[in-house]
């Protein structure tokens, strides 16, 4: 049963952690990743955003993995990992690299001291040496 809490637990703290970002990046936040700078577009960086690059998908994968927990099923357990690992080390790369389009080195720069969280998951921004290397 401790292992039932603690899925629980994930659940709760990946919902919010969700929810927060939303609301951290108000009107900055897509479900879909931009191709073209919107007017007003910013970068942010505060509030979870100062701790946690990507904190929305870092909140969806808890949630996601939470929940198999819960249901004690081991072979959808997996299969949540892996599917979640995939689809975030297609999606952030991809996401990193239209910030940068769009920020340029302030995005390198947030990105270099602000980590993901989630392991397994490689980025785009985590592979680049030195900010010289793009001015």
């Amino acid at each position: 049963m401790p292992l039932v809490w603690f899925g629980v637990v994930m659940i709760l703290l990946g919902h919010f952690l969700r929810i927060g970002a939303m609301f951290t990046a108000a009107k900055n936040f897509t479900h879909l990743v931009q191709d073209s700078r919107r007017e007003n577009h910013v970068l942010v960086t505060k509030g979870l955003y100062k701790f946690i690059r990507h904190p929305s998908y870092l909140g969806w994968s808890m949630w996601a993995i939470g929940t198999q927990i819960v249901l004690m099923n081991p072979v959808s357990l997996i299969l949540y990992i892996f599917a979640t690992v995939k689809f975030f080390s297609d999606r952030i790369p991809y996401e990193e690299m239209k910030l940068y389009e769009f920020f340029g080195n302030d995005y390198i720069h947030y990105a270099k001291k602000t980590r993901t969280w989630m392991p397994f998951v490689s980025t785009w921004a985590d592979k680049i040496d030195k900010v010289e290397k793009l001015e």
